[in-house]
């Protein structure tokens, strides 16, 4: 079934640069609710703006350069290239095969008015997939295919990657950008499919959250579905219930289970994007999910990833 790719990517006032500790951050005017609702209600859809106003989200996008020939610092955030990493690290295996390295991010110097009080204020987030793009996320033996790492940025160096990791899962090194934001609720989510739009109304709220073709990547925030909403296939894979088949027989656990799918954050939504060289499938996005728990308490190896394309 094809699906639109959309999304939450706004143009926003004034650009200005400043330097960080691990990466650079574009110093923008945020884009709040009261100018969404102004931006809604200009649109047309004046019936639904404050209800949709309140329900975006902030987030914390993210821009990425590549780097040519100069390779960015040590611990700073990036994609691609090569990963920082202790000197005990384990490379991630799944399946008998390494896994690609996607993305680092430096906790330190991210902006934090867009991210939850919860989240650590130092070390270095590290991303990994499955190089073979093998796994979506909705089976339950999917978990190991991805790995979210979080280090303490004292004593890392920079790693090789594995040898048996192919060409094309070798991902282009890129410097980042942060940048303030808010991402409105999907058009795809439940939300939108029950707040009561008509048909005029419906296109119009699809247009005016049209993604740029710039990729959409992002920590927190609401994500950009390409399919269906994810909460409650992180909750019910991540608990043992495999959701690839929409005919299969009820699991009763499914009910008790349901309600902790209010519990799950989107982490990190990761684009296409020939930057790095991504291509997730046909245009699809990869989505790292977790706990609201699971974040306090810094179990990023809990974190569920769900891959998405058209």
């Amino acid at each position: 079934m094809h699906r639109s790719r959309v999304g939450g990517a706004f143009k926003l006032r004034q650009l200005q640069s400043r330097p960080g500790d691990g990466g650079r951050y574009a110093a923008r005017e945020l884009m709040n609710r009261v100018e969404w609702e102004q931006k809604l209600t200009e649109a047309g859809l004046s019936r639904f703006s404050r209800r949709l106003a309140d329900a975006a989200l902030p987030s914390l996008a993210i821009t990425p350069e590549v780097a040519g020939d100069h390779s960015v610092g040590s611990s700073v955030s990036k994609f691609g290239g090569l990963p920082d990493t202790p000197e005990n690290f384990q490379w991630p295996y799944w399946d008998g095969r390494p896994l690609s390295f996607l993305a680092q991010i430096n906790l330190a110097s991210t902006f934090r008015p867009s991210c939850p009080s919860v989240l650590p204020t130092s070390g270095l987030l590290s991303f990994f997939y499955d190089a073979e793009q093998s796994t979506a996320g909705f089976d339950p033996n999917d978990k190991g295919s991805w790995a979210v790492c979080l280090f303490e940025q004292k004593g890392l160096q920079r790693t090789t990657l594995p040898n048996a990791i192919p060409d094309d899962a070798r991902f282009t090194e890129c410097s980042l950008t942060f940048s303030e934001n808010i991402t409105p609720v999907s058009w795809q989510s439940d939300f939108i499919r029950n707040i009561g739009f008509n048909d005029d109304e419906e296109e119009l709220y699809f247009r005016l959250t049209l993604a740029s073709e710039d990729g959409n990547h992002h920590l927190f925030g609401h994500p950009q579905e390409i399919q269906e909403e994810m909460q409650r296939e992180c909750q019910l894979a991540s608990n043992g219930i495999y959701c690839g088949d929409p005919d299969r027989d009820e699991d009763p656990r499914e009910v008790e289970l349901e309600a902790g799918q209010s519990d799950w954050l989107l982490l990190l939504q990761l684009d296409s994007d020939d930057n790095p060289g991504w291509m997730w499938g046909d245009c699809g996005r990869l989505y790292f999910w977790i706990r609201q728990d699971d974040l306090s308490m810094r179990r990023f190896e809990n974190a569920w990833m769900v891959f998405q394309c058209s």
